[in-house]
């Protein structure tokens, strides 16, 4: 179930981005909350790369980097922090305007992507990842992010080529 839980998440993170600049910030420097905060400027060196002998999905992926401005992980097995993590996510969207994209349970594992869509529908603006597992003495985990991701740029990712929405077929071109 983890396994699947992180694959699920790498997968979804260039769908969602997320305006967390002082939501989840108390969440900073306390004892038994881990905290990863990677910024623009990181994700404009890593799309600066040249992407020409990578292979033919890392150009897209690199472009998709460079439109990120901020990427927020926080991890905690502390049963207090994630009560506490699950109220600020609760918060968060009764303040804003994300809109839930996909929900998976299985067991005690609930796993909930939101999103906010841009002034186009096919641009990304805003969104978390959010996995919790019960009471159990495993992970809970938030991913947010904020930047502008455009979903033409990720439509030819391996593994999404093929995928039909409401628009047709992604894949293909």
């Amino acid at each position: 179930m983890k396994k699947f839980i992180v694959t699920l998440v790498l997968a979804a993170m260039p769908f969602v981005t997320f305006a967390q600049t002082n939501a989840f910030s108390k969440f900073d420097n306390v004892e038994g909350i881990a905290n990863i905060t990677l910024n623009k400027e990181l994700f404009e060196l890593v799309s600066s790369i040249d992407s020409s002998s990578m292979g033919e999905d890392a150009g897209s992926y690199l472009k998709t980097a460079k439109g990120i401005d901020r990427l927020k992980v926080l991890t905690t097995t502390e049963k207090k922090y994630k009560k506490q993590l699950r109220e600020a996510v609760s918060d968060h969207l009764k303040a804003n305007s994300l809109q839930e994209l996909m929900s998976i349970t299985e067991g005690d594992s609930k796993v909930k992507i939101y999103v906010k869509q841009g002034s186009a529908e096919n641009i990304i603006t805003e969104g978390l990842v959010f996995v919790e597992n019960g009471d159990k003495k495993d992970e809970t985990v938030l991913i947010s992010f904020t930047g502008k991701i455009d979903l033409n740029d990720i439509k030819d990712f391996k593994g999404l080529k093929g995928c039909k929405g409401s628009k047709g077929e992604k894949g293909a071109k």
